[in-house]
């Protein structure tokens, strides 16, 4: 690929480097006539800026990285289209490194992202175990984990009030007469999704219903093996009259399995976006979850601040 200098473009224009320069940095000190020239024979000859020089000269390549469990999860790629827009409008691009909730792939996913010499990580962990995130402060890179935190650790995180939520989700089968719930969670190392289970268990604890661990059936967040938990829960003999499950995204999926007199309730409120024709109840968070906070902590820490972020978006019942 042949690349074109600001040399090449002056030289077309017959303008000096600097005003090519100022142009194409943003500096307004150039007039309208003389941009607009430098703007469309940039574009003519197929200029690329070299963002590695530039980074090299100010020290920030203004790209943030955005590491995630599940980019098919819409709840997930609608928080993401947020972030996206908000780093736009602070001249930051975003790169987005699916990881597939497995360890290996986030390891080498944070790699990828510090060999590219981001400003910063958002980062969804997999949690499996915490091993990647102490790598990540060993390498001293400023980072947000986004959706999941940690019950034990020192990270800054903005997530949802998972507990809250799964109270929501409890107190709303309750006024919908139901007495025997059983919870499809995400498996119990994800932190948010024992954190679900704990607030429906408090619901119902409250009426006389104590829920135990035969109440709480595993299954992949990723949505893949729903149709197994519920057979699970079948196979189990637990009786149950709805289903408390950990995301819309598995919600949608056993809504298609049990008999129409079974409540189902997801996590996500997807249907605030995707508007999926069909009747269902989610709890959600409110304004833009965790997107535009999540990004305020992160510039803060880039900017150098050692104030410590660790923030529950509130959450509330959605009936669609």
């Amino acid at each position: 690929m042949k690349k074109i200098t600001l040399k090449d473009i002056a030289q077309r224009l017959g303008v000096t480097v600097g005003t090519v320069s100022h142009v194409l940095n943003g500096i307004d000190d150039i007039s309208p006539d003389t941009r607009d020239r430098v703007l469309a024979a940039a574009k003519e000859m197929g200029y690329i800026p070299n963002i590695s020089a530039a980074s090299l000269r100010s020290g920030r390549s203004n790209t943030i990285a955005i590491i995630i469990p599940d980019i098919s999860n819409p709840h997930i790629a609608f928080q993401i289209k947020l972030i996206e827009e908000k780093l736009k409008e602070n001249n930051y691009t975003a790169i987005i490194l699916n990881t597939d909730e497995d360890e290996s792939a986030e390891y080498n996913a944070i790699v990828t992202a510090c060999s590219r010499n981001v400003d910063g990580i958002l980062i969804c962990p997999s949690q499996r175990s915490r091993d990647n995130i102490r790598f990540l402060q060993t390498v001293e890179i400023p980072y947000v984990l986004i959706g999941r935190s940690f019950a034990e650790g020192d990270s800054d995180y903005v997530c949802a009030d998972d507990e809250k939520g799964g109270r929501l989700a409890g107190e709303w089968l309750i006024s919908k007469g139901c007495r025997k719930p059983v919870y499809i969670g995400a498996y119990k190392y994800i932190e948010t999704s024992v954190q679900r289970f704990k607030g429906l268990c408090s619901a119902f604890s409250e009426i006389g219903v104590e829920l135990t661990d035969k109440h709480f059936f595993e299954t992949s967040p990723k949505g893949d093996l729903t149709r197994k938990a519920y057979e699970g829960l079948i196979a189990s003999g637990v009786e149950f009259d709805s289903i408390v499950a950990f995301s819309d995204y598995i919600a949608f999926e056993i809504m298609t399995l049990v008999p129409r007199s079974v409540y189902v309730i997801g996590f996500d409120a997807v249907n605030t976006h995707l508007h999926i024709p069909c009747h269902h109840s989610s709890v959600g968070m409110t304004g833009n979850g965790w997107a535009d906070t999540a990004l305020q902590f992160l510039f803060d820490k880039i900017d150098g601040s050692d104030d410590s972020h660790r923030h529950l978006v509130d959450v509330k019942l959605y009936e669609f």
